[in-house]
């Protein structure tokens, strides 16, 4: 056996080098193997090894000669692809005679860039035809903006415009002239759209062609303007003036103005009538040139340095709801910011402090102070201070004022540097105050009956400010309080023998260790309001015993054996029964046995009693007390000097 010698290892590791290695040509086993025609002697041995082989294989030159790669089999492929769609667009270019676009299809519209809101103005509308078939059923409408009308009916709301046109042929034109009235506010841009849609041949699609056309507004139809004061203090009534001005050169007809009021605000009066709500208001028909003007009055509660904003809008009235804008022709908006006031004023009445009702007593002084502050950084001079008196239990009478002058024809009470110099100026932060005294009357004594008796008191003040703008120049500030009256409801007591309901018994004078029975009769008298939630309630002493009897069997008594307590739930009383047949009465029948110690004494049957009852009117808590009760029954006829003292 032949051994191969390093040389020829040598040549077989080339040939393996170059079987694997990628630089080699590729070969394509699909191909049909070609044959040299040559006989090739193979040899069978490593005789000839040292031979070195320098031809290449003829069968890898043939594939490598006829193979072709993929990228140039993608470049062949987009060749022919653009070629082939170069010549389709070729094709639907020179002979597309069937296509339809909306490109081909010219629309224009041409009027005026500006008008003048509300005047009636033409727009033409022109379509051209440019497709090389024909359109069919053309349809054109117009979409207006709101706040058009119709030019013949300025009652009647355009919304749109639509015409059938029919066929447009091959380069055929159309023209179409329209006319509104366009209302507005000043300075707004508004936009018309017209839509061509049609159809075409063969087809039961439809298509539309668009176009806009943007028109400004360069003066509105109508002008109104708002001004109030741009500051004011909560709770301050102020007037708001409404300045209304046609600008059209057409009756402007069933104009109305609406308002929408800010949180806070509470309407008063105004000098033109509202309709429907107190927001809304017709103005009728306004000629050219004609104007409207009337005044808003009203007040607006809120804190400190909160902004409020009244919006307003003018426009036609609408054919559906006579209090509403069927076309805005104007809206603006007026803005007020709520100060502090100018000048606080405060009204104490007794010490009581606030705004709430005071409850006052018949009979009984009630001092008021009436407080003020300057919160201005500037001086306030000549300032003015009154307080007007009014109400049902008031006594004109009974007034005392101190520093001011009290005009009994008005019920008025001034102060002014007049009466008080130091009202002459008040500088920035400066603080002070006036006083007066009333007393309410006893509307019983001056032979009338009243319900819900009261004292009102207004209070205002004024001065003068440096002027700023929109601001008052006059400052102002006032406040409100009442006195309000309570009932008078008192209870009565007496012990009596030989009159009321009861037959009693016993030696009079009492005697020690025997039984002499007596008679206890409470009464309960009210004046102005009815009163509520009333009950008597007293204790009789441990020698006294509770009988259990009592007129009118009806009423509610309770007795309590241990604790000696007698309890009347009355329930509620009328006003007005003091000395009338409808007052209250219980009577109640006790026995009474006297000790030895007792002996020359005139001793307690009832302990004090206390009255408790609710005002209806003031909800004031009331009290009434009566003295403790004996054996002294004065009040009874048989009454003898000497009768309340026991025996022995």
């Amino acid at each position: 056996m032949n051994v191969p010698s390093p040389d020829d290892k040598s040549h077989i590791d080339e040939l393996k080098k170059s079987l694997y290695s990628r630089t080699v040509p590729d070969v394509q086993t699909r191909r049909k193997l070609r044959f040299d025609s040559n006989i090739s002697d193979i040899k069978t041995s490593w005789d000839d090894v040292n031979k070195k082989v320098t031809e290449s294989v003829n069968l890898n030159e043939n594939y490598k000669d006829h193979s072709m790669s993929f990228f140039t089999k993608l470049f062949v492929f987009s060749i022919i692809f653009c070629a082939i769609a170069v010549g389709i667009g070729a094709y639907l270019f020179w002979n597309g005679s069937n296509l339809i676009s909306a490109d081909n299809i010219e629309l224009s519209i041409s009027g005026p860039v500006s008008i003048s809101g509300g005047e009636p103005v033409t727009f033409d509308i022109t379509a051209i035809n440019k497709n090389k078939i024909e359109l069919e059923l053309v349809d054109m409408s117009i979409d207006f903006p709101v706040g058009t009308t119709d030019p013949n009916n300025s009652t009647q709301i355009l919304k749109n415009y639509r015409k059938l046109i029919g066929n447009i042929p091959t380069g055929g034109i159309v023209h179409e002239s329209v006319r509104a009235t366009i209302f507005g506010e000043e300075n707004l841009q508004k936009q018309i759209t017209v839509n061509l849609t049609y159809g075409v041949k063969g087809s039961t699609s439809t298509f539309t062609k668009t176009k806009t056309y943007d028109v400004l507004i360069n003066s509105s139809p109508i002008n109104f303007t708002v001004s109030s004061f741009k500051e004011i203090t909560s709770g301050q009534e102020f007037d708001m003036k409404v300045e209304v001005t046609s600008n059209s050169q057409e009756t402007l007809r069933n104009i109305i103005l609406k308002g929408i009021y800010p949180f806070g605000y509470s309407f008063v009066s105004s000098s033109l009538v509202p309709i429907g709500d107190k927001s809304t208001w017709s103005l009728g028909d306004i000629p050219p040139g004609g104007k409207r003007v009337f005044t808003i009055k009203g007040s607006l509660i809120g804190e400190d340095n909160d902004l409020r904003a009244f919006h307003f809008s003018i426009g036609s009235q609408s054919l559906e709801n006579r209090n509403m804008i069927g076309t805005q022709y104007m809206a603006l908006e007026q803005d007020v910011i709520i100060q502090k006031p100018f000048i606080t004023l405060d009204v104490d009445i007794d010490g009581d402090q606030g705004t709430k009702d005071h409850v006052g007593r018949l009979g009984q002084n009630s001092n008021v102070t009436i407080k003020w502050f300057n919160n201005l950084p500037t001086i306030v001079s000549n300032m003015k201070i009154t307080a007007k008196i009014g109400g049902s239990v008031y006594d004109k009478t009974t007034v005392v004022s101190n520093n001011g002058y009290f005009d009994s024809r008005t019920d008025t009470i001034t102060w002014s540097q007049q009466t008080n110099p130091d009202l002459a100026s008040i500088g920035p932060g400066e603080s002070g105050s006036v006083t007066f005294s009333i007393i309410p009357k006893n509307p019983k004594v001056a032979g009338n009956t009243v319900s819900n008796p009261s004292i009102s008191i207004n209070t205002s003040v004024s001065g003068n400010r440096t002027q700023e703008t929109n601001v008052p120049l006059v400052v102002t500030s006032s406040m409100n309080r009442n006195i309000i009256v309570s009932s008078n409801v008192v209870l009565s007591g007496r012990v009596v023998r030989t009159v009321g309901p009861f037959a009693n018994s016993g030696m009079i004078p009492p005697k020690v260790d025997q039984s002499t029975t007596y008679t206890v009769i409470w009464n309960i008298d009210n004046t102005l309001n009815p009163v509520k939630d009333v009950s008597v309630k007293a204790t009789l002493p441990p020698y006294v015993k509770w009988l259990d009897t009592i007129s009118p069997v009806s009423e509610d008594v309770t007795y309590d054996q241990n604790t000696g307590l007698v309890t009347w739930n009355v329930g509620s009383v009328n006003a007005n029964t003091t000395g009338s047949s409808v007052k209250k009465e219980l009577a109640f029948q006790i026995s009474f046995t006297p000790s030895i110690t007792q002996a020359v004494t005139a001793p307690t049957l009832v302990n004090q009693a206390v009255l408790s009852a609710v005002d209806s009117f003031t909800n004031a808590q009331l009290e009434s007390n009566q003295d403790l009760l004996g054996t002294r029954f004065s009040t009874d006829p048989a009454y003898k000097q000497g009768d309340e003292i026991v025996l022995k």
